[in-house]
């Protein structure tokens, strides 16, 4: 697509305070309920998240954000072409890894992979985004003569030369006399926001209009991106990353973008200033990618921003994507973002029901709160009250909340002298209209730039003390989005330039180190999802302690109470206690859930209360643990969380033939199994859930589980023959989710000592492999009260079927050969090794003929090969062993002829001639596969076709071979 950027002019600062006054009301519309958090997992290659997706789903995580997908540049002398870069000195965008030329992550097919399989457990999928600039700024001539940047216009001389600051740059920003823009010291020389190089990163001109078809295919078309030796040169597979002009386009109508506020700060000069942000409302029109015949793609020109425009669609529509962290977002100009990037992914999402939504965004803006909501934040109902408008029903672009995050990693450095008071007042998240209510702004207290380690060299691990339980106790309960950093250390870093910094070593339930269980943060994040609903009301605040609750209004000025939250930084020993007024009734019996009261580690001397009854007026005494025990011990579990009791109970599945267990240090940790999942092989299985009062000294079952729902998978599936999936996307809590009707028998109002819950599930219409489980058991409340539950989640790894995996037979091959490289393919996901053998041993399981000596080797998620040696003149037997995690194999023998083979009639390889022989020439003739590797050319002459099929039916009839 041809994309024209523009400048826009300042509208009447009175018009747009009347637009935004009018449409502050809208905030008591945003909904207050938490999304499952984010786990941002980083320093873990592909595969080896999909290997532990069973452990990210337990957790509790709804969504992720991974590093860039992206290849970085490596020289094309370079023996190695493996990328080790994070991501963020991006080369090829369109580039996601490929056999021997990978990102430090994995391939492009091992990304798609692990794409759908965050899908398949319900979880989104936030890839971190590169579009203010590409790598570290190439000047040389040699550079240039390889081709530049790939999809990006350097505006070489022929032939190149070493460019100059002054010299034309094309695509990117040119420097000045003195030497290049920069756009990281604002006090340093030549600083300019939008047009200098971040960190020596060059910076792209998305205002540039240099029109090429960026990923040419046919040579010697002139409006091709002029190449070089190797990179921009035409490619015939470079269809695929267009779309089809066939299959029509969509025109998105974007209603544009205004703000009234002091946006032209009149600090810099032309063409440095900052410009305002107020963009008309534009159409963009967006072609369809193929995806059932990507090889369709049609190229066109386009310029810079539509190159860009194009390889977030293409990330969205091909590879299924749920969301963008954008990297950089404040040094790119706004107008890029509100009136191209928001058209660009405009309901390029589709949810597990089927709909097509705007996906989510959020940008890192490294300014203050009001510099990053002024620019760059554009949600749905993201209003301030009489100075912008921010939000619309277009766009669902977010920002992360680094004023927040800095404030919460001050109060964990301070060890105890910090104040909750500077953290509650840096929150973005009030900046939109003053409230705590999680209407914008994605909230974190550590990430790969600014958590532990200096940058340059492998962090070491942070202590207990320095991840901040208490600090991530209260992100992960106030209201909004929050997300966890970690780093896995699964990638092979040299120790210098641009390393990760350190993370939580425990959010996925297990330490790394040790692998010991430590459910510190999965507690955490599993009670936010049970719990966290309704509206963040402070309770107490001081430097020390902080109390909120979360509360649901009922109307007419009333509120039902959800939670209690008492969080402490205080790191001398003991505890701090605090009377507080709550929305619960009095009399109601509030249970505290994180297990710090009941942990003699945090409470010795049984000071915590585990149990509090809500006194007159709502009132509450309770007690916040300081994060060193009134012995001295330091446990670092300065919070408690209090709630009325929810069901307990324990969860099973029937027709279990066995269980992939937990792993041990023979794993490396960033692929180690933490949980174990079960292993169902019949056809049917059941999921039986059997609850119990989650209050031991509740006198009556009033409040006892009063239903239970179930998902597998993303859910909206009918598991239970109703005709259609129970719970719609429309329920804030439940989206997907399924009645159990096989026996629903609710605990509450009745004397029993436990609920029961049971549905049968037709194994046969689940995928082989792994699969996940969540179950929810509700709390009895009051109408219009907001839903309380427990939720149990497992992997459940389904195991009918034999793994599936063929070879690529190259057979005939030429007299005389002796060694051949061979193909491999696997046709399931299961598919975890593949072993190939020269002409086995007859007799026996040839299952147990598999060692490390005959192993392939895996090249791409479902590609393997194996060289084989001691091939014979004639036919030669190979044998293909195929398994999977859960140790089930299968085998298949293939006919490989060296040299040219003779007649063979017994073309499906079964030991008999007969009238199946036929029918498998006829499926091959038809265009069906030829796994046997017999030559289907029958007759010999030079054609697969009708003349092969009567030649065989004369020969099993009784004929003779041709």
């Amino acid at each position: 697509m041809i994309i024209a950027p523009r400048r826009f002019t300042a509208r009447s600062a009175a018009c747009l305070l009347a637009v935004a006054g009018a449409a502050a009301s809208a905030t008591a519309q945003i909904s207050t309920e938490n999304p499952p958090p984010t786990l941002q997992w980083f320093e873990c290659r592909w595969s080896d998240m999909e290997r532990r997706m069973g452990d990210f789903f337990v957790a509790g995580y709804g969504s992720t954000w991974v590093p860039p997908p992206s290849r970085a540049y490596v020289p094309p002398s370079s023996p190695n072409q493996n990328s080790t870069s994070v991501g963020y000195d991006v080369f090829d965008r369109f580039d996601l890894g490929k056999p021997n030329a990978q990102t430090a992550y994995g391939t492009e097919a091992s990304f798609h992979q692990v794409v759908q399989e965050f899908h398949l457990a319900g979880a989104e999928v936030y890839i971190d985004t590169i579009l203010n600039h590409n790598g570290f700024r190439q000047t040389g001539a040699t550079f240039q003569a390889e081709g530049g940047w790939p999809g990006l216009w350097m505006a070489s001389a022929n032939p190149p030369v070493n460019k100059q600051p002054t010299s034309p740059w094309g695509d990117f920003h040119a420097g000045v006399s003195g030497g290049y823009l920069q756009s990281e010291n604002p006090g340093g020389s030549r600083y300019c926001l939008l047009r200098g190089d971040l960190v020596a990163l060059v910076d792209i001109d998305q205002a540039s209009v240099n029109n090429f078809i960026r990923q040419p295919t046919t040579p010697g078309n002139p409006l091709n991106i002029p190449g070089g030796s190797v990179f921009n040169r035409p490619d015939p597979a470079n269809a695929r990353f267009y779309p089809d002009q066939a299959l029509g386009t969509d025109t998105v109508f974007n209603p544009g973008m205004s703000f009234a506020g002091p946006l032209n700060t009149g600090i810099f000069a032309p063409p440095c200033d900052i410009p305002a942000r107020n963009e008309p409302a534009t159409q963009l029109t967006l072609g369809r990618f193929n995806l059932a015949d990507p090889m369709a793609g049609d190229p066109v020109p386009e310029n810079a921003t539509g190159y860009l425009l194009r390889w977030v669609q293409w990330m969205a529509d091909v590879h299924h994507v749920d969301g963008y962290r954008l990297d950089a977002i404040k040094h790119t100009p706004s107008w890029f973002f509100d009136t191209f990037f928001d058209s660009a992914i405009a309901n390029r999402r589709r949810t597990p029901d089927g709909r097509l939504v705007t996906p989510y965004s959020f940008g890192e803006c490294v300014e203050g709160n009001d510099f990053t909501f002024d620019r760059y934040v554009r949600k749905p109902n993201g209003r301030t009250s009489g100075r912008s408008v921010a939000g619309d029903a277009f766009g669902n672009r977010d920002a992360l909340d680094l004023n927040g995050a800095g404030q919460l990693r001050d109060i964990i450095s301070a060890n105890g002298l910090g104040s909750w008071n500077n953290v509650t007042s840096a929150l973005l998240d009030l900046t939109d209209d003053g409230l705590q209510n999680g209407s914008i702004g994605m909230a974190h207290v550590f990430s790969h730039d600014n958590a532990y380690g200096d940058g340059g060299s492998n962090p070491p691990t942070p202590t207990t003390r320095q991840q901040g339980p208490f600090a991530h106790a209260f992100l992960l309960m106030r209201a909004g989005r929050a997300t966890l950093y970690h780093n896995a250390r699964g990638v092979a870093r040299n120790g210098s330039g641009f390393y990760p910094r350190a993370g939580l070593t425990a959010p996925l339930g297990v330490e790394p180190a040790t692998n010991a269980p430590n459910d510190t943060f999965t507690t955490l994040v599993r009670l936010s999802n049970w719990l966290g609903r309704g509206e963040y009301q402070p309770r107490a605040q001081d430097a020390d302690v902080l109390v909120f609750e979360r509360r649901t209004p009922l109307g007419g000025g009333a509120y039902s109470g959800n939670c209690l939250v008492g969080v402490n930084d205080r790191y001398d020993a003991g505890f701090d206690q605090r009377i507080v007024s709550t929305s619960f009734p009095a009399g109601t019996r509030l249970i505290e859930m994180t297990g710090n009261a009941a942990n003699p580690a945090v409470d010795p001397n049984n000071d915590i209360f585990d149990t509090i009854v809500v006194g007159a007026g709502g009132s509450v005494t309770l007690r916040v643990p300081r994060n060193l025990n009134p012995l001295g011990a330091e446990h670092n579990r300065g919070y408690v969380v209090y709630a009325p009791a929810i069901p307990a109970g324990t969860l099973t599945i029937s027709n279990q033939s066995g269980s992939l267990p937990a792993e041990s240090f023979s794993v490396p940790s960033w692929r180690r199994r933490a949980n174990a999942v079960p292993v169902v092989s019949a056809p049917s299985f059941e999921i039986q859930l059997t609850t119990t009062n989650g209050d031991p000294q509740a006198t009556t079952n009033d409040n006892a589980d009063d239903n239970a729902l179930f998902r597998l998978n993303a859910g909206f599936e009918d598991w239970n023959a109703s005709g259609a999936p129970d719970i719609g996307f429309q329920n804030d809590v439940s989206p997907g989710y399924e009645n159990f009707v096989t026996q629903r028998q609710p605990l509450a109002g009745t004397t029993n000592a436990n609920g029961l819950y049971r549905q049968a599930i037709d194994a046969t219409r689940l995928p082989e492999g792994m699969n996940y489980l969540s179950v929810l058991a509700f709390r009895k409340r009051n109408l219009n009260e907001a839903a309380l539950f427990r939720e149990w989640r497992t992997a459940l790894y389904i195991d009918r079927l034999p793994p599936d995996a063929t070879l690529t037979n190259p057979s005939p091959l030429p007299s005389g050969t002796l060694q051949h490289r061979f193909s491999l393919r696997a046709l399931d996901r299961t598919v975890s090794r593949i072993h190939l053998i020269l002409n086995p041993p007859v007799g026996g399981d040839p299952l147990l003929l598999a060692n490390g000596s005959n192993q392939a080797v895996q090249d791409d998620r479902f590609d393997w090969s194996r060289t084989l040696t001691g091939l014979a003149e004639g036919p030669n037997t190979v044998l293909l062993l195929a398994f999977e995690e859960s140790g089930r194999g299968s085998a298949q023998f293939f006919t490989v002829f060296v040299g040219l083979p003779p007649c063979d009639p017994d073309l499906n390889q079964d030991g008999n001639v007969d009238q199946d022989d036929i029918e498998y020439l006829v499926g091959v003739v038809a265009g069906g596969s030829n796994g046997t590797g017999i030559d289907p050319d029958f007759n010999q002459d030079g054609n697969v076709d009708q003349d092969d099929i009567a030649a065989l039916t004369d020969v099993v009839g009784g004929g003779p071979c041709p």
